[in-house]
């Protein structure tokens, strides 16, 4: 069982150490102190440990199986261990090495929350942002969680982040072995402990365990509002509570308590993986299995570094952290979680900020005291506990800071700054400021366990700040061991550059073997695989080969010598860039060199420089691109090495088979080329000269190359297209001369014709040319008081120094004068011819001015002169030739000879810069010169044989060959100027670009269709052309040439337009038809020659033309597609290659301007053909100069012999004076001083005077300096040092551009995440907007109630002069009626059109006369919609709803409807639509010649006035405004007019008799009213009618009366009674029936409170009262139901009027009403 634990450490097999011996429960360890001789538990292995570690401590362990989990580790089983609170921590540790196999860990990390108190987090985004920084330490290193294992709070978020780890890590190691590859290397996911209470478990879990050898406790799912285990947890401590504080409980669970056994063995276990088993002995044997073999990574006796996190807690939290902090254990505090977090935070601000003892008393504690009663209610019953965790709180906040210790770190999530996404950085943050500071061996091992945790982590700011920038000036080594992780461990490159700042030595370091290391250590070698080995080296099946190199780790010894140069040099062109015994020799601090203290400092400079650069290789080859560019910014010679880069990833992205990875590496080599470029912008911006000198200088380990050079064989145009570049470029082309300017007047002469005419008449370069390389003007001339300097040593007036000094002086003014002075050319000219030219005078710097000679040799060895003379020569040549091959006949055979010499000359000159530049491995392209060189000797060849020698000696006519070789030859030449002097001109140049773009990339195109189209048409059309021709050549030259080719430029038709002979068969016969071809072509040979049987059928020869229409359809589309179709598609693909290359052009050409300032730079002086004698110079001065050289070898040999004799006998005398004299040492220093100022002495012999002669001195001295130069070049020195402080400056300013964009995706990022809240604020506003909205318009509408029922309490008795302020009820009322349209609410006090109202927007009420309100007879009278006229309103605000309103309340009525009908009128006829006359009666004419009058005047009489008044007008839309004021209702409505809609109702009334008594009640007689029931609705209606203009409103009562009261509708009443008529009418009645008396009474005219009623139209009424004093019969009375007589009181229901009309009505009888 042992060893399967060991090979299975994670699965659900413990040791059978589970058999219970006893039937206790619980046993102590005093039992095993009283036994001495018994061997302590923590040194037992095996059986035996796992057999008293459960007797002793009553322990039980196992595996958990979590059921019905939908997870995908849900198939795991945890470890679980079952145990007393009191177990001993030395034991438990061995228990967890040896049965759980858990190993040393980088850092244990505890979190402290409950488990009650727990509340949701409110945003997402701080649930993700947590588990992503669980997720970031879970990658970072090997740690512990340690929390409460409960399946809530934060644990559960932390199990979660677990568990989507784990399966992401899964899954990419189950897409490897699907892929059929190694899975790679992981860290093993960190181990989270949950100790857990088993009181809070036990109902879920049964944990009454029996004898069992292996133990697997089930673990159900959870029910609601029920605890259980975090199943993402991987191993559990579950404690039995001994103890409970029944005190605790009333505070809160009392797992959330400090004094709980569990907790208070948590914290007891965390102490103890704090600090470890110190007291133990250092030699204690490490735990073993039972193997024998130890444990491979055991735990630490000196304990894991530990920082606690807090995320909410209870009061038992705090009292736990307080204990941490007394621990020495930081803690990193979760602000914005709530509870304690924000408890502590609160404190320690106010600590910070105020540590006053007066400030604490007053106003902190009291704070405190209430923040923690409303956080925690159930501390209001227990002052001694809140009192308790009150002083916990300040005390943590007090000891948080100790010095430079450190023990409280926040995050607040709520910050816009919430870095939830780097709590790891926070955890590491807060356990390196919490570190004790100590000293000697104890300090360089926390620096180095610190900075291997920061390695680990990646934090390279935190090593930076909390390691590195202490106050201690303490100098720390960097071990290899680190610096080996930091360049081979992925984002740590910041790692290396932290270490390099620290002087870290590089060349020590580096050891061949290292290097060969890194790459066989490196994690990912398929880049270095793919590119180099395979693609580069060719090295098959290399992967297989290098990975067991690898495996043994053994590579071969010529790697770094043979493979890695061998890559170098085809990618870069350099040869021998690494050297392993120089590598080796370095590391071991040897030099070579100069010994002395200097020597040794510049060559450990030069080493170090040497392995950055192979370090910056290594990068390269690995594609390491970050790592490269921080080695790169350290680097003295940046600019270079940022080409060599740009270069290496420019050749290795060929190799690169996916095509993203080569524009990743295409997109590294541009930002190496940006590095190029912006480092050599910056010092041109500084310092010009410097840059020059940097552009030429040549180093030894680039192969001599010069910067320039590099640039150019890396291709890199945007650096030679640079302005330093390119003012190196026309410093090299023009020399060591500078055209002069000099004013002739009207006209300027060129610099082309002023350098050929110096160079050819001499005499010119005096007053044309400046021997000084342009842009470095002499300068300008010294006072005579400043070529002393000094002041006092100037020579006296008049004495023989000033005299001397003066003529110096004029000298050197009259040298300026002609060089720079004066450029008249008369002046110059006097002076020339004077003799003044200055030639003996020297400058004040004492250099002694050209010769004429050297003048002359300088003005000739300038590139540019080579260049204009050359060219020259050139065109002198192609005369000459032009001549020759324009000479008639054999031609001229002097002039023959001559040009053949001159071509012969050009070729041998292109052949030797071509072999220069092959023996040079220059980067200037070798290809098209030795192209032309062929092309060159064939034609001199072809020259010579066919015309010099062909013609001339052996006598062939073959004239017209001679000529065409000549004509081809001269085409060539011609074409060659295009080529080789046209680009050097900033026009021309750009315009070769383009030409060449177009002819390489369309022009090909163009061919490759134009020979599609050529040959098939050319075929059919001469196929169709000559059907007989005979298959030959000719044939083909016809169809392919003449017919497809030549076609293109001419349009010969005429074998088109008609044949010239007879090309049809004529057949006599049938047969002769059948068997034609056969006699054509002799049977079945198919050889068509048979010239007999073409004349029989009529064909005299075989090339006859046959014309027709198919000829001349192939022949038109082929000249549609030749001429049309495809010269205009190469014109338009002209046109776009020449808009795309425009801006790249002149790039180009300013990196083709350096091969051709370079050739000529190279070129003799003398042009062809007189080249030759450049040759013979330079054959006799190589020969001169070699003869030279070994003599003076051979002299200073000699010499050297002959000095060191003579210096050895000196030596020899010197010594024994200095025995015997007493003063030798004072006499030493003398004579040494003396010995060393003595000179070598002269040579006289003739060897030596011949080597003195001015000629060979010169000679020797310009192969001295060349070497001195070439010396000085490649020497290092502190110079170079400003050229790494420009990289260093570039590269600090892209990366303050790359934090300054990562900046700003930071704010944009923030302010998105600000603006999503602002959207949330909103949405949240919005909704207490719309929800203050509607409180508001139920207020209103509670208000309207309220006045609604106020007015009918106040209306009780009131009369109708006391109840107008109380009429305006039902024109609010809500709907409008026959819609769904709310009214706008409109209280009382705004009800008044005077009162302001800004915010009033009534709803807009228009029916139309369809509606169903309208009566058919009433149709024609209802009014259009005005509002609608006037754009008011729109369509839809005509409404066609069924009849909605609310029925009629008791007392009042809903609306005011008469019971008749108006008199009938033609529903065909419309009323006019006229100009509304408002507040007047208009007469209106209808179309039926009848008249209607419209009454728009009011009834209603304002207070204070007795006649009517007039309504206002809306002033903007010019309509009626209802008197009474606001109705919340815009429109007609269902009223008929706009305006006022009048009504007249007649109420009859007499008093009631009971068995012909009067009914007296309260001593007033009681009224009954004549009304009359409707049968269609059942309601009581009055006699009465509308107001419409028809007919008089008296003549509509009495029609009304006698309808509804004798069913007579034909009895005929005149359309005009007045007043009087009416009451006539009624009163006739009263005389009929004998009634005693009768009255008639206007009880009201004005307005009406109508449901109707709008802002613009509303009901008027003329209410009259007949009364019969008796008790009136009506004869012809209708005899059914329709006819009632009603009581007239209050209760009475039925009448629709207002309660105060009837109640006017009873007061004016005197009758009873209530």
């Amino acid at each position: 069982m042992r060893s399967t634990i060991e090979e299975q450490p994670f699965q659900s097999s413990p040791p059978p150490t589970n058999e219970m011996n006893s039937g206790n429960n619980a046993h102590t360890t005093t039992e095993v102190n009283h036994q001495p001789s018994v061997q302590p538990l923590s040194q037992l292995e095996g059986d035996e440990f796992y057999t008293q570690f459960r007797q002793q401590y009553n322990a039980y362990w196992g595996t958990l199986k979590f059921e019905e989990s939908v997870n995908d580790n849900s198939n795991e089983s945890k470890y679980f261990l079952l145990i007393d609170d009191h177990v001993d921590l030395t034991v438990l540790r061995q228990f967890m090495i040896l049965a759980w196999k858990l190993k040393s860990v980088s850092i244990v990390i505890p979190i402290l929350s409950g488990v009650s108190n727990n509340k949701p987090w409110k945003k997402q985004k701080h649930i993700d942002a947590l588990k992503q920084g669980i997720k970031n330490t879970t990658k970072a290193s090997e740690a512990w969680f340690i929390t409460h294992g409960l399946d809530v709070g934060v644990p559960q978020l932390i199990g979660r982040a677990f568990r989507e780890e784990k399966l992401l890590r899964r899954a990419d190691e189950a897409w490897a072995i699907q892929m059929n590859r190694t899975p790679k290397p992981q860290k093993q996911i960190p181990m989270l402990i949950g100790i857990v209470c088993a009181d809070e478990i036990k109902d879920l879990i049964d944990l009454k365990i029996k004898d069992q050898l292996k133990i697997e406790l089930k673990v159900p799912t959870k029910k609601r509002e029920q605890l259980s285990l975090n199943r993402d947890h991987t191993h559990f401590i579950i404690i039995r509570e001994q103890v409970k504080n029944s005190d605790e409980k009333s505070v809160g669970k009392l797992v959330d308590s400090a004094q709980c056994s569990t907790n208070k063995f948590r914290d007891r276990f965390e102490n103890f993986l704090h600090k470890g088993i110190q007291q133990q002995s250092a030699n204690k044997k490490n735990p073993t299995d039972s193997g024998g073999k130890s444990q491979q990574k055991t735990w630490s006796d000196d304990g894991f570094p530990m920082v606690s996190a807090l995320f909410r807690g209870t009061p038992g939290t705090i009292e736990l952290l307080y204990h941490k902090i007394n621990q020495d254990i930081p803690c990193v505090v979760v602000k914005g979680t709530g509870s304690a977090a924000d408890l502590i935070a609160f404190a320690y601000e106010e600590i910070s900020a105020n540590n006053d003892k007066e400030y604490e008393d007053t106003y902190l504690k009291v704070e405190i005291a209430r923040r923690l009663l409303e956080e925690y209610p159930t501390l209001r019953t227990n002052n001694v506990k809140r009192n308790e965790i009150r002083d916990y709180l300040i005390q943590i906040a007090k000891k948080a800071d100790q010095g430079r210790r450190k023990f409280l770190t926040f995050i607040d999530i709520n910050s816009t700054t919430s870095a939830l996404n780097d709590f790891h950085k926070f955890i590491l943050s807060s356990l390196l400021q919490s570190q004790k500071i100590v000293s000697g061996n104890r300090l360089t091992a926390q620096f180095k366990s610190n900075l291997e945790l920061t390695l680990e982590w990646k934090l390279p700011d935190l090593a930076l700040s909390e390691i590195f920038q202490r106050d201690d000036d303490t100098k720390y080594s960097i071990s290899y061991e680190l610096f080996d992780k930091a360049l081979l461990g992925k984002k740590s490159e910041q790692f290396v550059d932290l270490f390099l700042d620290r002087d870290f030595s590089l060349h020590r370091y580096l050891k061949s073997d290292k290097l060969v290391d890194l790459f066989q250590s490196s994690k990912d070698r398929e880049f270095l695989t793919t590119t180099s080995l395979e693609g580069i080296l060719g090295l098959t099946g290399v992967r297989f080969q290098f990975t067991n190199c690898i495996d043994e780790e053994e590579m071969p010894d010529h790697f770094v010598e043979q493979g890695l140069n061998t890559i170098v040099k085809r990618l870069t062109d350099i040869s021998h860039f690494f050297s392993k015994h120089e590598m080796d020799c370095n590391a071991m601090g040897i030099y070579f060199g100069d010994k002395s203290d200097r020597g040794v400092t510049k060559q450990r400079m030069r080493a170090e420089k040497k392995a950055l650069r192979h370090l910056i290789i290594f990068s390269v080859l690995m594609n390491r691109h970050q790592l490269a560019k921080l080695l790169w910014k350290r680097s003295s010679e940046p600019i270079p090495m940022a080409l060599i880069c740009c270069m290496m990833f420019k050749k290795l992205a060929p190799y690169c088979h996916e095509s993203y990875q080569r524009l990743l590496i295409e997109k590294q080599a541009k930002e190496f080329s940006d590095c190029a470029v912006g480092v050599l912008d910056k010092s041109f911006n500084e310092d010009d000269q410097r840059t020059f000198e940097m552009l030429d200088e040549k180093h030894p380990d680039w192969n001599h190359m010069a910067t320039v050079e590099l640039a150019y064989n890396a291709e890199n145009k945007e650096f030679m297209a640079h302005a330093a570049c390119q003012k190196w470029l026309t410093r090299q082309f023009y020399g060591e001369i500078t055209p002069r300017e000099l004013s002739w007047g009207l006209f300027k002469t060129p610099d082309y014709l002023k350098i050929t005419c110096s160079a050819c008449l001499i005499f010119p370069m005096w007053f044309w040319i400046n021997f000084s390389p342009i842009g470095q003007a002499e300068p300008p001339p010294k006072k005579v008081s400043d070529l002393q300097g000094d002041k006092s040593k100037k020579p006296a007036i008049g004495s023989a120094d000033q005299i001397e000094e003066g003529k110096k002086m004029a000298a050197y003014e009259a040298e300026v004068a002609v060089h720079g002075g004066n450029n008249n050319i008369f002046t110059r000219l006097t002076n020339i011819l004077c003799g003044k030219r200055g030639a003996a005078a020297k400058t004040p710097s004492g250099e002694p001015p050209m010769s004429a000679s050297e003048e002359i040799a300088t003005l000739w060895s300038a590139p540019i002169t080579k260049f204009y003379t050359n060219f020259l020569a050139y065109l002198i040549f192609l005369s000459l030739f032009t001549l020759a091959v324009l000479w008639p006949s054999c031609g001229n055979l002097l002039l023959d000879c001559f040009v053949w010499f001159w071509a012969a000359s050009i070729a041998f000159e292109n052949t030797r810069v071509a072999y220069e530049k092959y023996c040079s491995q220059s980067s200037l392209p070798l290809g098209q010169a030795v192209l032309e060189v062929l092309v060159q000797t064939l034609f001199l060849a072809l020259y010579l044989g066919l015309r010099i020698i062909g013609l001339w000696n052996f006598g062939t006519c073959r004239v017209l060959t001679a000529k065409s070789v000549l004509a081809l030859g001269l085409i060539y030449y011609f074409y060659r100027i295009l080529f080789i002097f046209l680009p050097i001109s900033p026009k021309l140049g750009p315009m070769m670009i383009r030409l060449r773009c177009m002819i390489m990339d369309d022009f090909i195109t163009f061919l490759q269709l134009f020979v599609i189209f050529m040959i098939s048409s050319g075929v059919a059309i001469t196929a169709v052309l000559y059907p007989h021709f005979p298959l030959s050549l000719e044939l083909f030259i016809k169809a392919f040439v003449f017919r497809g080719l030549m076609a293109l430029f001419t349009s010969d038709t005429q074998d088109l337009k008609h044949s010239h002979s007879h090309c049809t068969i004529n057949a006599t016969s049938s047969a002769e038809s059948e068997y034609a071809c056969l006699r054509l072509s002799h049977g079945l040979s198919f050889k068509y020659d048979n010239l007999y049987a073409y004349q029989r059928y009529g064909i005299s020869s075989q090339k006859c033309n046959q014309s027709s229409w198919i000829a001349w359809f192939l022949l038109i589309q082929y000249f549609f597609l030749a001429k049309r179709f495809l010269t205009s598609l190469l014109t338009a693909m002209f046109g776009l290659t020449g808009a795309r290359v425009q801006s790249q052009s002149q790039q180009i050409w300013m990196f083709n301007r350096y091969e051709i300032v370079m050739e000529y730079a190279k070129r003799p002086r003398l042009p062809p053909p007189f080249v030759v004698i450049s040759y013979i110079f330079m054959v006799i001065t190589s020969a001169i100069s070699k003869c030279v050289q070994n003599l003076k070898k051979h002299a200073d040999g000699d010499r050297t012999r002959t000095y060191s004799s003579s210096s050895n006998s000196n030596a020899r005398e010197l010594v024994k004076d200095v025995a015997n004299n007493a003063q030798g040492k004072r006499l030493l220093p003398q004579i040494t001083d003396k010995d060393d100022q003595r000179e070598v002495p002269q040579d006289n012999s003739c060897l030596g005077r011949f080597l003195n002669c001015k000629p060979f001195k010169q000679m020797l001295e310009s192969a001295e300096a060349k070497k001195t130069v070439r010396l000085v070049t490649w020497e290092d020195s502190e110079a170079n040092l400003y050229w790494k402080y420009k990289a260093e400056e570039f590269y600090n300013k892209t990366q303050e551009t790359d934090k300054t964009q990562a900046k700003l995706d930071g704010l944009t990022s923030n302010v998105t995440n600000v603006q999503k809240e602002i959207e949330v604020q909103q949405k949240t506003l919005r909704q207490v907007n719309d929800r203050v909205v509607s409180l508001e318009k139920l207020m209103i509408d509670s208000h309207i109630l309220i006045e609604k029922m106020r007015s009918t309490l106040v209306q009780k008795d009131k009369l109708i002069e006391e109840n107008q302020k109380f009429v305006h009820i039902l024109s609010r009322e809500s709907p409008y009626i026959y819609t769904n349209e709310a009214r706008f609410p409109v209280t009382e006090k705004l009800i008044p059109w005077e009162i302001p109202f800004d915010l009033y927007d009534p709803t807009v009420v228009t029916l139309p006369k369809e509606h169903s309100c309208f009566r058919d007879e009433e149709r024609p009278f209802v009014e259009s919609d005005l509002l609608k006229r006037s754009g008011a309103t729109s369509d839809s605000d005509e409404l066609n709803s069924p009849d909605i309103g609310p029925a009629t309340s008791p007392g009042n009525f809903c609306k005011l409807e008469p019971s008749t009908l108006p008199v009938t009128w033609p529903s065909n006829i419309e009323i006019p639509v006229t100009d509304y006359k408002w507040n007047e009666i208009d007469d209106v004419e209808l179309p039926n010649g009848k008249k209607m009058t419209v009454d728009r005047t009011t009834w209603v009489t304002k207070p204070g006035e007795k006649t009517p008044g007039s309504y206002q007008l809306d002033r903007q839309l010019l309509i009626p405004l209802s008197p009474m004021g606001r109705t919340g209702c815009r429109g007609r409505g269902a009223l008929i007019r706009w305006g006022p809609n009048k009504t007249i109702i007649a109420l009859i009334t007499r008093w009631k008799n009971l068995r012909g008594q009067p009914i007296i009640v309260d001593g007033r007689q009681m009224l009954e009213a004549f009304v009359f029931k409707d049968k269609s609705t059942g309601n009581f209606i009055l006699p009465g009618g509308k107001i419409l203009g028809v007919e008089s409103p008296y003549s509509s009562v009495c029609r009304s009366f006698n309808k509804l009261a004798f069913d007579d509708e034909n009895s005929e009443h005149s359309l005009s009674f007045t007043e009087e008529d009416m009451i006539e009418f009624f009163a006739s009645f009263a005389r009929n029936s004998g009634a005693s008396t009768f009255e008639s009474h206007m009880v009201y005219r004005g307005y009406i409170d109508d449901i109707r009623n709008t802002d613009n139209a509303w009901n008027e009424a003329e209410i009259w009262n007949f009364h019969y004093g008796s008790n009136i019969q009506f004869k012809n009375l209708r005899t059914d139901d329709h006819v009632v007589w009603k009581d007239v009181i209050y209760h009475s229901r039925g009448f629709s009027m207002q309660s105060s009309i009837l109640r006017e009505i009873a007061q004016i009888h005197n009758a009873f009403f209530q």
